[in-house]
């Protein structure tokens, strides 16, 4: 009770300082995409003269907040490099302690027109600001008709693992965020869920590897945020899509967004469904360093797996006046699919075990998504002062049952047929609330705190049984009832300051208390856990010329263990290969620094280092006596990484773009197991290059060429690759209805090689998951009304990305 009274005090105190402040002029500068401005001109100029009285520039956030001039009257004029200049109505200052918030400023981007030559001031593809990388994905050509995981995929620094997941910098524990919230969900359901999530919706992709305090400290990579459009007209509008690709199958995705806006209202609701699948050709190649020799095992694989998903996203906000606004935001995602893993195995076995098996698997499953939003704000005064609140809650539910049918060949005369199948049901509860407060202070500085508590409760249940005689016999050893509750208790505190033209500062930290508990009916053991954890983080700019600009960047992250990983479970694939579950997984700790220099507000090298102890990653263990391999999640002792990215656009021509990113890194990785001290490093580079082309007839084209070298990820070796992707865009209607053809590896490379070696035993596999294709996609876009300025805020709830496994 002290403690609360003395926060209560404080926050007294903070609110009375700021409002006995010297009055200010506060606002926040933007673009028509609602991208703020970084370092755009501010000035205070006399309504009688348009004399200059005072000025300044926004922040690295785009916000400014200059001292009230004398008694007169004034008006404010915003410009920037490659924005038509905005001025505001005239206002008048009576005493030094006169405050006015100027709410959002729109620039727009600078059009002349020279001779019937239209240059139009194009925003870069790739943006650098102090905290994050910013891919504008909203236009291009490659973004049409495809999907948000694909687009993910070809961003800066964003690989694909031999999994399909989502690596940044060569490494792993990506926490993905749509509009700042989680997606709760495992790897394959997250694939699934952005592979039905059509890029047409997409404005941008924030890359953010080292996340500030106000950020959940989940996420040792980084984040990868999603920002969908948002509604900018009043009255109704939207937009209609469908899409058709080839690769082999035939998939869909179709979809409508309307945006309603009337009064105090702001309505929207999108409904997307698409069939899409995945798709794998595998080999796969195993060696057992036994006394009596070695055993080999080849397995040739093919994958299957079509899934329908339908979603749901609806939200409205009222503006109570101009100070308080509420807001409710739902989110419902059905899927339903069904796969077919067959392998072919050939071994070199002794006496008395096959000498090929014919293994088929056949899965089907359902994934239910339901979550809902409930968000409050309130600005506090004139100043910038800014409370806000959010409420989340998250349904997860996933069926899952599989029959295994093995037939054993031990002659060609002497054969057996095996059946078995596993009955898998989860769920999982997800509460979480938090509470954010922003205060300006004197002297261009700001400080931020808030709080949040979550509480996840999981529950999931594993039946493995034999099928004899068309009956099930359950086998108790190999099933397992398994629960799981976490509560999580954070609070922050952020400080920011601009000290003069150079020097920049943002300071935070943040706690987070963690008390969990494991639970295995089956095995009747708990696993309790709690600790207590600081995450610092601290941000400096320093701008050293009008060209150059250097930022700094340090701060540390976690990264919990996916609840199913928890489970002490053995999930079977195949009479050779199995997932075993861990309990005794430990979280995983980063510690990360970046250096950011900007030259020109356009060519970028970032270089980072993080070390991290603990590293979570996928280990495969080779049983000898019995051929088997065992994936699970292991923590290893160690791993470095270091990194430098360079972004650097360039324009051929007029009508010629091209966007180059080359990421290089250098990675190290240490552990033991079974007393052998295994080490694996690596230098690698990811290169990609984007190319738009204007065309005649008003064509756009655009090529995205990518290279990966030979990389180190956790004690696997992946191999090279590289692929080309091009598409062609047109307009009709008066820009109304879009045209995209788009063929993605072109050569059919970028096929996945990796291989792990461990006590002497080999473990490699080969695997194309049908990325060659041919997309075709509509759209049309509808409008009635004017542009508004929205006052819908997205809540930045960086929740537990880790229902199911990663």
């Amino acid at each position: 009770m002290k403690t609360y009274r003395t926060l209560l005090i404080l926050i007294s105190l903070l609110i009375s300082g700021a409002g006995l402040a010297q009055g200010k002029l506060t606002g926040l500068v933007q673009d028509a995409q609602s991208e703020t401005i970084p370092f755009a001109n501010v000035v205070v100029l006399k309504v009688k003269d348009s004399t200059i009285v005072s000025g300044g520039a926004t922040d690295m956030n785009g916000n400014f907040n200059i001292d009230t001039p004398e008694d007169g009257a004034y008006f404010l004029e915003f410009s920037t490099i490659g924005f038509q200049s905005v001025k505001t109505e005239a206002f008048k200052v009576e005493n030094t302690s006169f405050q006015k918030d100027f709410g959002v400023i729109t620039l727009h981007v600078e059009e002349n027109s020279l001779d019937e030559v239209l240059v139009i001031a194009e925003r870069p593809r790739i943006e650098v600001k102090a905290d994050k990388l910013v891919v504008n994905v909203a236009g291009t050509v490659m973004a049409s008709g495809t999907s948000a995981y694909e687009v993910l995929a070809k961003s800066p620094g964003v690989w694909l693992d031999q999994n399909g997941d989502l690596q940044l910098n060569g490494k792993a524990n990506v926490a993905v965020m749509i509009d700042g919230r989680p997606t709760y969900l495992s790897s394959n359901e997250l694939q699934s869920l952005l592979k039905g999530m059509s890029s047409e919706n997409i404005k941008n992709i924030e890359i953010i590897s080292n996340p500030s305090a106000k950020y959940e400290a989940e996420g040792t990579a980084g984040i990868l945020n999603v920002i969908l459009k948002k509604n900018k007209l009043s009255g109704m509008n939207g937009s209609a899509y469908a899409g058709y690709e080839y690769n082999g199958f035939s998939l869909y995705n179709t979809g409508i967004n309307l945006n309603y806006k009337k009064g105090k209202w702001n309505s929207f609701v999108n409904l997307d469904a698409s069939k899409d699948g995945r798709f794998r050709e595998q080999t796969i190649f195993r060696t057992f360093d036994l006394e009596e020799g070695v055993t080999r095992i080849n397995q040739n694989g093919k994958e299957t797996r079509f899934f329908y998903t339908p979603s749901l996203r609806m939200g409205t906000d009222y503006e109570i006046n101009e100070r308080h606004s509420v807001g409710v935001t739902g989110n419902l995602t059905y899927q339903n699919g069904e796969n077919d893993w067959d392998n072919e195995v050939t071994l070199n076995p002794a006496a008395g075990a096959p000498s090929f098996i014919d293994a088929r698997n056949h899965l089907e499953d359902e994934f239910y998504n339901a979550s809902m939003n409930m968000h409050y704000q309130w600005k506090l005064d004139t100043v910038g002062s800014n409370l806000s609140a959010d409420l989340d809650y998250v349904k997860l539910n996933k069926d899952v049952n599989t029959t295994f049918t093995n037939v054993f060949t031990f002659s060609p005369s002497d054969s057996e047929t095996e059946r078995l199948g596993t009955d898998n049901f989860s769920e999982y509860d997800i509460y979480a609330a938090r509470v954010d407060l922003g205060l300006p202070l004197p002297n261009a500085a700001k400080l931020e705190f808030g709080a949040k508590a979550s509480q996840v409760k999981s529950r999931s249940t594993l039946e493995f049984y034999e099928i004899i005689n068309n009956e099930r016999i359950i086998d108790p050893d190999l099933s397992n009832r398994f629960s799981y509750d976490e509560n999580i208790y954070a609070a922050y505190g952020s400080f920011s300051k601009k000290f003069n033209e150079t020097w920049n500062l943002q300071a935070g930290l943040r706690l987070e208390q963690t008390v969990a508990e494991g639970y295995s009916a089956t095995l009747d053991k708990r696993t309790p856990r709690e600790y207590l954890d600081l995450f610092p983080s601290l941000f400096v700019q320093q701008n050293i010329s009008e060209d150059y600009k250097v930022s700094y960047s340090l701060s540390r992250r976690i990264t919990r263990p996916n609840y199913e990983r928890l489970n002490p479970f053995i999930f079977y694939l195949d009479p050779y290969s199995y997932v075993e579950g861990n309990p005794d997984l430990r979280p995983q700790y980063t510690n990360s620094f970046q250096l950011t220099q900007t030259y020109k507000n356009k060519y970028n090298l970032i270089l980072g280092a993080q070390y991290s102890k603990d590293f979570i990653i996928e280990v495969p263990i080779q049983n000898e006596e019995t051929n088997q391999t065992a994936f699970a999640f292991r923590n290893i002792d160690r791993n470095k990484n270091f990194s430098a990215t360079l972004i650097a656009p360039l324009r051929i021509t007029k009508g010629w773009r091209m966007d180059n990113n080359l990421v290089a890194s250098y990675q190290y990785f240490n552990t033991q197991i079974n007393g052998e001290e295994l080490e694996n490093e690596q230098f690698s580079i990811i290169a990609r290059s984007n190319h738009q082309i204007s065309l005649p007839y008003d064509i756009s084209w655009e090529i995205n060429a990518s290279y990966t070298s030979p990389m180190a990820y956790g004690l696997y070796r992946i191999k090279s690759r590289w692929g080309i992707d091009t598409g062609f865009k047109k307009s009709f209607m008066q820009d109304k209805l879009d045209v995209n053809l788009a063929f993605t590896d072109l050569f059919r490379t970028q096929t996945i090689t990796a291989s792990s070696r461990i006590n002497n035993n080999l473990n490699k596999l080969s695997q194309y998951m049908f990325d060659q294709s041919v997309r075709l996609t509509l759209r049309y876009n509808f409008s009635s009304g004017s542009k508004f300025e929205s006052k819908r805020q997205e809540a930045a709830l960086e929740e537990l990305k880790r229902a199911g496994g990663d």
